[in-house]
């Protein structure tokens, strides 16, 4: 009688198993079947690098001419989990929005490159790349610039910004052309601002050097002049050019850093007189704890004034703006009824503005740390007392998610308010930081015995509690 108890219990026991076993495999089969009909794809990176951000909607959503974006390769022979297999998952999204795709593979019809972008645009174009075109404009992407690049302090993704500005590019009437002045120790755009370089183009602007020396004007193309933290003064030829461009309704940003030399802009401070700005030979400290980053006074977080020019990126939330080692600039008191002068970007009253003319000596703040000015329906003019916040180096460094906030805050008021535009969306590139975790060596001694010694044992433990009660059923 106890023997068929037990043979009864362990039946009943069983069977409640074998139950449990048939109703997950049948939603394990059900689900699969499901997500094999459906396209479900979920992105569970932290900061959604595959998934289009609202930016590229809402400038997608504002396209009225038909776009087609071809891949110069056959998409079936791509393997999964390559990087190209993921350009195709993010372009997938592109197409759902309305933008056509299609893959075509050279080798086997040679004349596709040539019938996509014509003779005269086929010289840099080879298998792999894209190929983005409306109507006869057309705008060339590497497959290897659109994969993501490693750097010292995580990757940089540039496959959306360089495939919604290629649409931006491609559905836009007019492209303004952007000159960087060179020639008084300046940043290189091929070596120092790459990735500002590539943000302008982003944002549907044609970008070229300029030297002042060798050209006998500013070209008549201009639409915004750049001069990029210089070291050394304009000479009187240059100043003359410059003036002339601006008198012509012309579009100017300064940015200056902290000469240590001392050296004098007297011809920079003519230039920018008449927009009522000085600039000050000084160095900035930030002596209120909350607006500098720990134990540097130097590395200042910035605060945005409030008002219409900065109401574009504000709108989007309240960003610091990174400026470390920046300069001082003055609104002049050379007020004029025909001209508007705005503080864009301040300190605190604490800061102290440091001399490097007459060491020793300081200022009390607060300071301006960036200034627009425009002559009402005539030239305007942009002056930071930073560059270095655009650099490749640090828009690459450790503190690159802060200097993206001032690369944003920068393209977003060169879109809007220096080309006379209402908060047109912009978009930039992004990098993605690895995650880590820093654990003292005493931290350390602490997990590994936790991992290597207690939790096996609490897991053995509590194997035995269940074969002792299941021995006794």
């Amino acid at each position: 009688m106890g023997k068929f108890k037990l043979n009864k219990r362990s039946l009943k026991y069983g069977s409640n198993s074998i139950i449990l076993i048939a109703i997950v495999v049948a939603i394990a089969v059900i689900v699969n079947l499901l997500v094999g009909m459906g396209d479900f794809k979920w992105d569970l990176t932290s900061d959604k690098i595959y998934t289009l951000g609202d930016e590229s909607k809402t400038i997608i959503k504002e396209t009225k001419k038909d776009v087609t974006i071809y891949g110069l390769f056959d998409d079936g022979a791509i393997p999964g989990g390559s990087q190209y297999k993921e350009l195709i998952n993010l372009l997938g999204q592109y197409e759902k929005l309305g933008i056509k795709i299609s893959y075509i593979d050279p080798d086997k019809d040679p004349g596709t490159i040539t019938s996509l972008a014509g003779k005269e645009n086929t010289k840099d174009i080879s298998k792999g790349d894209f190929v983005v075109k409306s109507g006869n404009k057309v705008k060339k992407l590497s497959g290897s610039d659109l994969v993501g690049s490693s750097t010292d302090y995580g990757t940089m993704y540039r496959a959306e910004p360089l495939i919604t500005g290629a649409i931006k590019f491609v559905t836009a009437d007019v492209t303004p052309i952007a000159y960087f002045v060179e020639g008084h120790e300046e940043y290189s755009l091929t070596s120092n601002l790459t990735q500002v370089k590539a943000s302008l183009e982003n944002n549907n602007m044609e970008v070229k050097s300029l030297s002042l020396v060798s050209s006998e004007k500013i070209p008549d193309d201009c639409k915004l002049l750049v001069f990029a933290s210089p070291k050394r003064d304009l000479s009187e030829a240059e100043k003359i050019k410059v003036n002339a461009y601006l008198k012509n309704n012309g579009r100017a940003i300064f940015l200056f850093d902290p000469i240590e030399s001392g050296n004098k802009f007297t011809n920079f401070e003519e230039v920018l007189d008449a927009y009522n700005v000085g600039i000050n030979y000084d160095k900035v400290k930030e002596l209120d704890e909350s607006r500098h980053l720990p134990g540097d006074e130097y590395a200042i977080v910035a605060a945005l004034e409030s008002n219409d020019i900065n109401a574009a990126f504000n709108s989007k939330g309240e960003y610091p703006v990174f400026l470390p080692d920046s300069r001082s600039l003055s609104i002049l008191k050379n007020s004029k009824e025909w001209l508007v002068t705005t503080s864009l970007v301040k300190t605190s009253a604490k800061a102290e503005g440091l001399s490097i003319l007459k060491q020793g000596e300081t200022e009390a703040g607060p300071f301006d740390l960036a200034i627009a000015s425009e002559i009402k329906g005539g030239s305007k003019v942009l002056v930071f007392g930073n560059g270095t916040f655009l650099t490749d180096a640090a828009l690459q460094s450790q503190y690159s998610t802060y200097f993206q906030y001032g690369e944003y805050y920068f393209m977003t008021t060169i879109v809007n308010w220096m080309q006379d535009k209402e908060d047109q969306t912009t978009i930039s590139s992004k990098l993605i930081q690895p995650k880590t975790l820093t654990a003292s060596e005493s931290q350390v001694k602490v997990m590994s015995i936790i991992l290597i010694g207690v939790l096996p044992l609490a897991i053995m433990a509590c194997g035995l509690v269940v074969w002792s009660r299941r021995r006794h059923l």
